[in-house]
């Protein structure tokens, strides 16, 4: 993995045709970046169907607020599905992301469920005419030049993830054969819904180490990526982001007395034993690798079973890791963690 993601951010600074190179100014530009949406056919072997309304409504509050949307490939489910099928089958949803695009604020990288969006003959045929005149580029990954003023800060590199993960990209034809001809039937059968990355946890830490090992050897660089459907924050899984707002509040009322206090305490240790349970275990304890270095982010998906969806936003010098809907199924945005952008990059 780590040469191909040295292969990526190689041809993102020089600006290759694949890739892009952009200037992120971190007093105005906002961003959300999502990943892993999975959109289907609209069967029981779709994904998305259940996390349909709550992108929705997060792309409505995004376009008014001004953020620029990125997605950070697997947009469609191309080993499934053909394209026009899923195309056909979100006509609303597509019609949201172009509100983005006519505006000159959308950002779109592929991923290896939606390969087919590499080639320009493919993005001319079906995506352009759902995203209208302006000419619609897909990329390989992003690169952003973050500045305060005229202070250079570092850099987020934005990348799906894929990249050098044998089963996800050197042997991709062969899991493309099984997903669409073997697994596809069968979860259309029984209705199955199983998503490896977002269960298959030893797979999940495996990735994530490889990234977070190739994040930690750049300097002043900061690697966002989607694939492995774990939300990541600051190197941290969500069970030590959770920890590290128990260790804060215990720091901050060593002894709870009133019933309000006794009441968060509770919530929080509740809180951090639910996402440890989900978890199975912290993130830092895979394979013996201590994530030191805030140096990896991660999206998590917007292909949840429960209908949630995962993002990270940059907004007013903050990266805020994000979740729709909040915790009274209200559509807004729920922040799960966050941090200065800038002080993120200086311990990078």
């Amino acid at each position: 993995m780590a040469n191909a993601l040295d292969g990526a951010v190689a041809r993102a600074e020089a600006d290759a045709p694949t890739c892009t190179r952009r200037a992120l100014d971190l007093r105005h530009d906002r961003l959300i970046i999502f990943s892993d949406l999975h959109r289907g056919a609209r069967n029981a072997a779709d994904d998305f169907r259940h996390t349909e309304r709550a992108y929705r409504a997060a792309l409505a509050y995004y376009l008014r607020l001004g953020h620029t949307l990125v997605v950070l490939g697997d947009a469609e489910e191309l080993w499934e599905e053909r394209p026009q099928a899923v195309l056909e089958a979100y006509r609303e949803t597509f019609a949201l992301e172009a509100q983005f695009h006519r505006d000159g604020r959308y950002v779109r990288v592929w991923g290896n469920h939606d390969d087919a969006w590499q080639f320009e003959d493919s993005v001319r045929r079906y995506l352009q005419p759902v995203y209208g005149s302006s000419p619609l580029h897909v990329h390989e990954a992003v690169l952003l030049d973050v500045n305060e003023g005229t202070e250079r800060l570092g850099r987020l590199f934005l990348v799906h993830g894929h990249q050098g993960d044998a089963k996800s990209d050197s042997w991709s034809w062969f899991s493309r054969y099984v997903i669409r001809y073997l697994w596809r039937p069968y979860q259309r059968l029984t209705q199955v819904r199983a998503n490896t990355p977002a269960t298959r946890y030893d797979l999940r830490h495996r990735l994530n180490r490889a990234m977070y090992l190739w994040a930690e050897q750049q300097t002043k660089l900061v690697l966002i990526a989607g694939h492995t459907h774990n939300p990541v924050f600051r190197s941290m899984s969500h069970a030590e982001q959770v920890e590290q707002e128990l260790l804060r509040f215990e720091a901050q009322v060593p002894m709870p007395h009133s019933r309000d206090e006794i009441q968060e305490h509770a919530l929080l240790l509740s809180r951090l034993e639910w996402v440890r349970t989900d978890a199975q275990e912290a993130l830092r304890q895979a394979n013996g690798v201590t994530f030191a270095k805030p140096c990896y982010f991660n999206t998590g998906c917007c292909s949840y079973d429960d209908g949630d969806i995962t993002g990270i936003e940059v907004i007013d010098g903050e990266i805020r890791l994000v979740r729709w809907p909040d915790d009274a199924r209200e559509p807004r945005p729920h922040i799960l963690a966050r941090d200065s952008l800038r002080g993120v990059l200086s311990a990078c």
